[in-house]
């Protein structure tokens, strides 16, 4: 009988629960890629619908008004800024949009010297508004809420206020 101890030539000896807890470095690179990934989206969708209102230097407007069945152009007065503003709230990022008509557009120009821009679209009266913003058009993220008979309405409203201001004005 070989009393002589077993060798274990070419097989190293396992330590229990070493094989089973990846390296500590792996746990960290995972965790710091899903913090990555959770900022990033995170900050992509809080971003702000509109600009606020206390870096907003001038705001421009132009849209299809029914009334007058053409497009006009005006820089929007800055007490009509609410009721706009409020045609396009509450609303929410719209991950699928769908082939929206559009109605017009609004540029923002900021205390920064930087545009702001959004595209408003037409929809039924009986659903909520649509539009898209951001400061480019390939940076731009569409969104559905507001209303769009109320958007019309505002837009209307500040359109004739901008032309009585050109007409007195010019007297």
């Amino acid at each position: 009988m070989n009393t002589s101890p077993v060798s274990n030539a070419g097989h190293s000896e396992a330590r229990p629960g070493l094989n089973r807890i990846p390296p500590v470095w792996i746990i960290a690179t995972v965790g710091i890629l899903i913090c990555g990934l959770w900022l990033f989206f995170r900050t992509r969708d809080t971003r702000p619908l509109l600009p606020d209102a206390a870096d907003i230097r001038s705001l421009n407007a132009s849209f299809y008004d029914r009334e007058k069945g053409a497009t006009v152009a005006f820089q929007v007065p800055r007490e009509h800024w609410k009721a706009i503003f409020s045609a396009l709230q509450p609303a929410q990022r719209d991950g699928n949009p769908a082939k929206w008509v559009g109605l017009g557009e609004l540029e923002f120009k900021l205390a920064s010297g930087d545009s702001y821009l959004v595209w408003l679209y037409n929809l039924a009266d009986s659903e909520p508004g649509a539009f898209s913003a951001g400061p480019t058009f390939e940076s731009r993220v569409y969104y559905r809420g507001g209303n769009s008979s109320d958007l019309e309405r505002a837009l209307a409203e500040a359109s004739k206020s901008a032309d009585v201001n050109r007409s007195t004005a010019t007297n």
